[in-house]
């Protein structure tokens, strides 16, 4: 920006030496760094920071005064974790008085706002039409038969069936969009240590909180400049039990407003007087431990094993009668949630949670939100990491402690005599020369794997050259003592030379 500055200034110098006042103004709105860049663009999007309590994760959005735009907020944590407990009480700030100068959070999460994000995305070129042809196809196509293979979630037929906003039996499929966008969303939560894997485990661990448009093709559905990272869960420590619902309800307080009543843009890159977008998220794809923690479902290894039917209990296991298997109900599971969460005891919700192993999650808040259909498997952790994963290591054992067990099998295998296991041979054998006749058994099982009778005669004979060469450092004794075992020796009366037994081998290695 420097050097554009400059560029322009010598260009609008005049003869004497001076600027005219207007090219001088244009030369002061130049921005000078990268963070006036931003700000003049407005590229960095925005943001909000929540302060969080360090004890029981819950978050506090600011506020502020009229005609001020410094945040404030609560010194305290007003949080009350469990029905029957007391008063969180943790310090936020830290100065003990939201109106101390430099009294900041001393945790924080940044929100990054999801409707700043759909902006983005809508106005980029191309996008738009990416977006609505997604749907348009889905659409023409959901009153055909199902296909027999499904090549996207566009295909599925959950999506196809998934209804718009409304509440009656007419009410139209959220892929009939209309004049509208209608976006589908993947949500992810994922844990991992900042400081890389460490030889005695994770030591540190944070989450993050992340979307990826299904409308996008997949080409460019994962790159980071079409993704949504809403926010960066701190650590030191993942948040436990329901903890991770603060963290959450800052985009359910958007993806609520975005599928019930839609978030209006006054301007997209195909509309100028703007339109009506609604977003839905149609799958949480995470590994076993988020997505349990992301749904509040009762652990992967206990008793409440299955997000999808109903399962239950180590009795059940193995069980591949899967005609018997009854998907889980969602108003059931609705119902169990706001149970727990409306529970006036610790042990009243224990109760209920161990009855039915499902406690409040802030999804429950979307109208639509199904954890037995929208809870997928995550293909990454349980094909590549999992099932994949167990047959290499597990069941054929190739990892590097079982490739330390035993020598390699080669390939292709000779059963060559040693100098141990040919005691009535004559011929006398110093230690160097019995060893080079293990090398000549080497080469000779390298020199066949390697033999390719389909090659034109040119590379053939190159091939057998090749090893001949290799041949001539051996020793005759060593070279003879193969011969005899191979039965190829010399048939000729009269001295017998080193080349004579190495072109025996050669020829042995032809055959």
């Amino acid at each position: 920006m420097g050097a554009v500055k400059e560029l322009l200034s010598t260009a609008f110098t005049r003869p004497l030496g001076t600027l005219r006042l207007e090219d001088a103004e244009t030369l002061d709105q130049i921005p000078h760094s990268s963070g006036s860049i931003f700000s003049k663009f407005r590229l960095d999007g925005r943001t909000i920071t929540y302060a969080v309590c360090p004890s029981c994760h819950c978050t506090y959005s600011p506020t502020y005064k009229l005609g001020s735009t410094t945040a404030h907020y609560p010194s305290i944590c007003t949080n009350q974790p469990t029905p029957d407990g007391g008063l969180c009480q943790t310090t936020l700030l830290t100065s003990a008085s939201t109106d101390s100068a430099g009294a900041q959070p001393i945790k924080r999460f940044m929100y990054h706002d999801f409707k700043d994000y759909l902006a983005a995305l809508l106005a980029q070129p191309g996008i738009e039409e990416m977006v609505d042809q997604a749907c348009d196809e889905a659409f023409a196509a959901s009153h055909d038969p199902p296909p027999d293979s499904m090549y996207g979630v566009f295909d599925s037929p959950f999506v196809r069936s998934f209804a718009a906003p409304g509440s009656n039996e007419t009410r139209k499929l959220f892929i009939d969009r209309g004049g509208e966008i209608r976006l589908l969303f993947s949500l992810n939560v994922d844990f991992f240590n900042p400081e890389t894997m460490a030889i005695r485990g994770p030591s540190l661990s944070c989450g993050i909180i992340s979307m990826a448009c299904l409308n996008l093709k997949p080409g460019i559905r994962y790159k980071t400049e079409y993704m949504y990272l809403a926010g960066v869960i701190p650590g030191p420590r993942e948040p436990s039990s329901t903890a991770l619902n603060h963290y959450l309800r800052p985009l359910m307080d958007d993806l609520v407003i975005a599928f019930e009543r839609g978030i209006h843009f006054s301007r997209t890159s195909l509309s100028h007087s703007g339109r009506i977008c609604r977003s839905a998220v149609a799958i949480a794809v995470n590994d076993l431990p988020a997505a349990r923690k992301l749904a509040q479902f009762a652990s992967h290894s206990s008793h409440f094993y299955c997000t999808v039917c109903d399962c239950y209990h180590r009795s059940t296991r193995g069980h591949t009668e899967f005609q018997k298997w009854n998907r889980l109900d969602a108003t059931d599971l609705r119902e169990y949630a706001i149970r727990w969460r409306d529970a006036s005891t610790s042990k009243e919700q224990q109760r209920l949670f161990d009855k039915h192993g499902v406690r409040w999650s802030e999804l429950w808040r979307l109208s639509y939100w199904d954890p037995s259909r929208q809870l997928v498997v995550d293909s990454m952790h349980c094909l590549l990491e999992g099932l994949l994963a167990h047959n290499f290591r597990d069941l054929l054992g190739l990892t590097s402690v079982g490739a330390a067990k035993g020598a390699a099998i080669p390939a292709f295998h000779y059963p060559f005599r040693t100098i141990e296991e040919d005691s009535d041979n004559d011929i006398t054998l110093t230690t160097t020369q019995a060893k080079q006749i293990t090398s000549i058994h080497v080469l000779l099982l390298k020199a066949i794997v390697d033999f390719n009778p389909d090659d034109i005669e040119d590379s053939i004979e190159s091939h057998l050259l090749e090893v001949q060469k290799k041949m001539e450092k051996y020793s005759i004794p060593a070279l003879r003592f193969v011969c005899v075992d191979l039965q190829c020796l010399p048939s000729r009366s009269g001295p017998i030379f080193k080349r004579d037994y190495i072109s025996n081998l050669v020829s042995w290695v032809s055959n």
